[in-house]
C-alpha cells in the first residue's frame, strides 16, 4: 500500500448502523469476514476496523477509540441502510471522511455499499458512486453461508475488494490533522458541521 503512510493503522473502516434492523448481524456474520479474506487475497494483508474491536479495559473511552481508529484508516466503507443517516455516529463518520477528501483534495476515500433501501438516502449520497449493492445478499443468519446464493455474494465482495485494493495504493499520506468529527452532545447536528454529504 502507500509505503510513506507509516502512521495508518487500518486499511478500511467499516461504518454501519448498530441500532436497528439486520445490518449489524450481516456485517459481523458475513460482510466483514468475507471482505477481510478477499482483500487479503488482493493485497496479502488487510487491516479492517470493526467496532467490535473497541476495548475500554485500558481506560480509553470508546468515542476516543472510534475517532482515533477512523483517523488512522485509509478508506471508509459505509454499509448503507435506512437507519444509517439517522445515526449521529454514522453521520459523523461519513462527514469526517468527506472533510478529509476535501482537505486532501482526494476523491474516492468513501466506498459506500448498499445493504437496503436507497430511496431515503440524502441526495448528495445518491449522486456519489455506490460501489456495490448487496440487497440480494443481505441475509444476516449464519446458515446463509450454506445456501446456493452465498457464492454469488462472495463474488460481489471480491469485486469490491479489487476496487478497494486499487484505491489503497493511491490514498494520501497520513496526516496528524485529519478531521475527526463527533456528534454534538445532544446528538443534534450542528449547523455547518453535520450532516454535510457533499453539500
Amino acid at each position: 500500500m502507500n509505503g510513506a503512510a507509516v502512521d495508518y493503522e487500518f486499511d478500511v473502516f467499516v461504518s454501519y448502523s448498530r441500532s436497528a434492523g439486520h445490518v449489524s448481524a450481516w456485517v459481523r456474520n458475513h460482510f466483514y469476514p468475507a471482505l477481510k479474506g478477499c482483500l487479503e487475497d488482493e493485497t496479502g494483508k488487510a487491516e479492517i476496523f470493526l467496532d467490535q474491536q473497541l476495548d475500554e479495559r485500558f481506560g480509553v473511552p470508546w468515542p476516543d477509540q472510534l475517532a482515533t481508529s477512523l483517523g488512522r484508516s485509509r478508506l471508509l466503507v459505509p454499509v448503507l441502510s435506512a437507519p444509517y443517516f439517522r445515526s449521529p455516529w454514522c453521520t459523523a463518520e461519513w462527514a469526517t471522511m468527506e472533510e478529509r477528501e476535501e482537505q486532501a483534495q482526494a476523491k474516492g476515500l468513501i466506498f459506500p455499499v448498499v445493504f437496503a433501501d436507497g430511496t431515503s438516502f440524502p441526495e448528495p449520497v445518491r449522486r456519489r458512486q455506490l460501489h456495490q449493492e448487496f440487497k440480494n445478499y443481505n441475509v444476516p443468519y449464519p446458515k446463509y453461508q450454506e445456501s446456493e446464493a452465498y457464492p454469488h455474494f462472495h463474488q460481489e465482495v471480491q469485486r469490491l475488494a479489487q476496487l478497494i485494493a486499487a484505491r489503497l495504493a493511491e490514498v494520501p499520506d497520513w496526516r496528524a490533522d485529519w478531521p475527526a468529527l463527533r456528534p454534538p452532545a445532544a446528538a443534534t447536528p450542528a449547523p455547518g458541521r453535520l450532516p454535510r454529504f457533499g453539500a
